[in-house]
């Protein structure tokens, strides 16, 4: 069982069961033997009664009765004599016409099975020894141990159902604080807070401390890893610069340049995981890219409808993404871009179309490797949509793109809720 809810209540169950089965067990013996003690003294104050009205008279046995009316009674099964070893010389009414042998072990008159007493005395006028036996019936002391320890097998389950609903009660409060911080955790990589909050729980604010010392280490090797990045971009720049100017084969520094800048993102996106707790508005990042991009698009017509939409990510992921889809648009477009999103649950979807040639069909596979340029007389590096690419696997998204009249590329990445 893997359900750790499914564990405690299974156990709480187990042990419970157990529990009442041994008390049920317990208390029924003390029931039990309670009930037959009780019979069992009725029985010897009738023994004593009887033996205490018997008198020899001659020959014959006198016995005063037992005082109970059900030994007057005719197969009652409530029954007494007494024998002198060969003979039954008194017995009571009940056992009518019968008797229960000169042992007094025999069945009762009716045949059904008898819970006796023998007793051994002697009575006044001879000192023969006699034995007297007391008898009642079986089905008696049954039906009444029965009658009480039924009630206390329903009570016991009744208690059983209780407690099996008090530990899911218990058990489903007490992970109710889980929950609470798995729906932080949420939060967190969703980008509506910035760290864990800590429980009231005492067990689970070590988790929280330490869970949130990762999100700031996460946060700390993202930020060395850019700026690490940011300097071998740096310090490439120049060398480059000096190929160029010293006349060296332009194609390869071209080639040059596109491995670099290649492996420059390929370090950036790779080194970075996802950053958690980071939300970016849409609006704002597509308002800064169309700023850098205006002097381009001075002979092309935007349109935009998009809704009010936070990406959780980082805002220089976005901007890469949606630049690249941008650069692409404006490079290849003849006079229109549109730029539309929607957001479907936890994603969002944001589509770059231009009115370009678009892409064959077969070539839209190819457009996403690394360094792939469908026409070289197009100035670029073939990196864009691949770059794109990569950043989007970071947030277990998906790039999109579909040839139609132009070119749409459409980008689903998750999306942050409000705060």
């Amino acid at each position: 069982m893997n359900s750790l809810r499914g564990r405690l209540l299974a156990f709480s169950a187990l042990w419970t069961a157990v529990a009442l089965v041994l008390a049920w067990m317990f208390i029924a013996a003390l029931l039990r033997d309670f009930v037959t003690g009780r019979f069992g003294a009725e029985l010897d104050a009738v023994a004593e009664s009887v033996m205490g009205g018997a008198e020899w008279r001659g020959d014959v046995l006198a016995v005063a009765g037992a005082g109970d009316p059900r030994f007057d009674t005719p197969l009652s099964g409530w029954y007494w004599q007494i024998a002198d070893g060969s003979e039954v010389v008194a017995k009571s009414d009940s056992l009518w016409t019968s008797d229960l042998g000169p042992l007094g072990a025999a069945m009762g008159p009716d045949g059904a099975e008898l819970s006796r007493k023998a007793v051994g005395f002697t009575a006044p006028g001879d000192g023969a020894p006699l034995t007297l036996t007391v008898a009642m019936p079986e089905s008696v002391l049954a039906r009444e141990i029965a009658r009480i320890t039924r009630p206390l097998a329903l009570a016991l389950a009744v208690l059983g159902f209780g407690l099996v609903a008090a530990s899911v009660i218990g058990v489903t409060l007490g992970l109710r604080t889980l929950n609470r911080l798995r729906g932080s955790i949420e939060a967190v990589r969703a980008g509506r807070i910035d760290s864990l909050p800590i429980p009231e729980t005492a067990e689970l604010r070590p988790l929280a401390h330490e869970m949130n010392r990762l999100i700031e280490e996460n946060r700390s090797v993202i930020a060395r890893a850019r700026a690490h990045v940011g300097n071998l971009a740096h310090a490439l720049k120049t060398p480059l610069a000096a190929l160029a100017n010293g006349g060296a084969d332009p194609d390869l520094i071209a080639r040059m340049d596109r491995t670099l800048r290649w492996h420059l993102k390929r370090a950036r996106t790779a080194g970075q995981g996802r950053s958690l707790g980071q939300t970016t508005p849409v609006d704002a990042v597509l308002d800064d890219l169309l700023q850098v991009l205006d002097r381009d698009m001075e002979h092309l017509t935007l349109t935009r409808d998009l809704p009010p939409l936070v990406f959780a990510g980082e805002r220089e992921d976005l901007e890469e993404m949606l630049g690249n889809l941008l650069e692409n648009a404006v490079k290849w477009a003849a006079s229109r871009i549109e730029v539309t999103g929607r957001m479907d649950g936890a994603l969002l979807h944001l589509t770059v179309r231009d009115d370009g040639p678009g892409i064959a069909q077969d070539d839209l596979a190819a457009a996403l490797s690394r360094g792939a340029r469908l026409d070289e007389a197009v100035p670029g590096s073939g990196l864009g949509l691949a770059i794109v690419a990569d950043l989007v696997q970071v947030y277990e998204g998906q790039l999109d793109l579909s040839a139609g009249p132009g070119l749409a590329a459409t980008l689903t990445l998750p999306r942050a809720r409000s705060r």
